[in-house]
């Protein structure tokens, strides 16, 4: 008797830990579910899993992804269809660990073999494209490929007395007091997740909905198909959101370009910091003269060893030109390709960000595929600020005939200036979008659909 209540008790926790962690997972990738679509991009290359053929259907995998993950969640909390719930939570965070483990072990300077990309079958050898982060918690908490293993092998633990209570009955729909004790349990656990460790308090209201949706439904449906309906009522709120933060701008922007981040000293060098910066070494590789074997010695320690006379008797130099390896951490600028380039090849970067005038940025990720969306909207306030005595310039991945065309066909009355594409993908999630600068700090930020007018720009001055 004492080991039945024990195992229930084990049951409740674990449903309720795993149930909020994937609620609290699955939204946070939905916040920002075009960051999670580029990871899935990263994890399609040749050089990585090798799916190319994937990746056209990256952001519907992402959305399907992080949907599920919300779903699955809720299931374990309220007990809804608790065999195929414990058997899907069990295939995804397997999925998870595997991918979490190959992402950890990825050799960044080994090869790999595949097939040739013209079709003729043919196998060729390419470079690993390793994964540095596997992208869990998006920018909200950056792990490592080896932390994120080490966490799905933890939640794995607690998902294994969840699958055997499923297949033996003892999991159903909630009662009043198991209600009562799991989502109080969820509330608690996610209001110490988000107010620890993401400085965000709106997953413990997205799981209050979520949960009231799965009850509300439950309490007014009277059909054996319930907790279908249930589970429906549960997609449709968090699709909601996901269309919110799709069509519009994240709820809650981590990255270096957030509204009131500093990019000038997200810039900045350790060195510009008075910080210690990581240290790195290069492996040197030696060989010995009689057993041939090699042996690779850092820089950092080559002077110890080239001052050992049997070092040098017995060793010969092979190469200087190993691989960089980091032997110490320390801080590393959060943003490193930024970079504003007008026609003639000039860097602005340092100008506009040390303007103290407003500045704004008509930012595009790929101006081709942007299909000058909102573009009379970006030409109606350009010409209202520029009027003003504000800056204003498009910022793209266009060179400057590509911008320069651009301009020419949608009449933009502002500058084209030239960056990095995969820099332009952090700045802002919508392409195109609008960014506000002044001093170098992010003073608002706007999908295409919400380009504000002058006047509601002034307004806010």
């Amino acid at each position: 008797m004492k080991d039945s209540r024990f195992f229930n008790a084990i049951t409740t926790f674990s449903r309720t830990l795993v149930g909020a962690l994937f609620v609290v997972s699955g939204l946070i990738k939905s916040n920002d579910v075009l960051g999670f679509m580029y990871k899935l991009e990263e994890y399609f290359e040749p050089g990585a899993l090798n799916l190319e053929a994937w990746t056209p259907y990256a952001l519907e995998i992402a959305i399907f992804v992080c949907i599920a993950e919300v779903l699955l969640g809720i299931a374990l909390l309220v007990g809804a269809l608790p065999k195929l719930t414990s058997v899907l939570t069990m295939v995804m965070m397997v999925f998870f660990t595997w991918l979490t483990w190959y992402t950890a072990t990825c050799d960044p300077f080994g090869m790999k073999m595949v097939s040739a990309s013209d079709g003729s079958g043919n196998l060729i050898e390419i470079a690993n494209q390793c994964v540095l982060e596997c992208g869990c918690f998006g920018n909200a908490i950056p792990l490592t490929a080896y932390q994120s293993f080490l966490k799905d092998l933890f939640l794995l633990i607690f998902i294994i007395p969840i699958t055997i209570a499923a297949f033996r009955n003892k999991i159903k729909l909630n009662d009043s007091r198991t209600s009562m004790v799991i989502y109080t349990g969820a509330v608690g656990m996610t209001f110490l997740f988000g107010y620890l460790m993401l400085d965000w308090l709106f997953p413990i209201l997205y799981l209050v909905f979520l949960l009231f949706a799965a009850s509300a439904v439950r309490r007014r449906v009277n059909s054996p198909h319930v907790e279908w309906i249930m589970a429906g009522a549960v997609v449709i709120v968090a699709g909601l959101v996901q269309f919110k933060t799709l069509n519009h701008l994240p709820l809650k922007d981590y990255r270096p370009y957030a509204i009131g981040e500093s990019i000038s000293e997200n810039r900045k060098s350790a060195d510009e910091l008075g910080i210690d910066g990581p240290v790195y070494a290069t492996e040197y590789t030696f060989r010995n003269k009689y057993t041939l074997l090699d042996t690779v010695v850092l820089s950092s320690d080559y002077l110890k060893v080239y001052k050992d006379d049997h070092f040098k008797s017995t060793y010969e130099i092979v190469s200087y030109d190993g691989a960089e390896i980091k032997i110490s951490d320390g801080y590393e600028p959060r943003i490193m390709d930024f970079q504003m380039v007008n026609s003639a090849g000039d860097d602005l970067t340092e100008t506009i960000l040390s303007s103290p005038n407003f500045t704004l940025l008509h930012v595009s990720k790929d101006i081709e595929s942007s299909n000058a969306a909102g573009q009379e909207a970006f030409n109606s306030l350009a010409l209202d600020a520029i009027h003003a005595g504000w800056d204003f310039y498009g910022l793209t991945n266009g060179d400057s005939d590509m911008n320069e065309a651009f301009a020419e066909k949608n009449n933009a009355p502002y500058e084209f200036l030239t960056c990095d594409q995969t820099e332009l993908k952090i700045v802002i999630r919508s392409n195109p979008g609008l960014v506000l600068l002044k001093d170098g700090v992010v003073m608002g930020k706007w999908a295409w659909r919400d380009i504000p007018s002058f006047n509601e720009l002034s307004g806010d001055e």
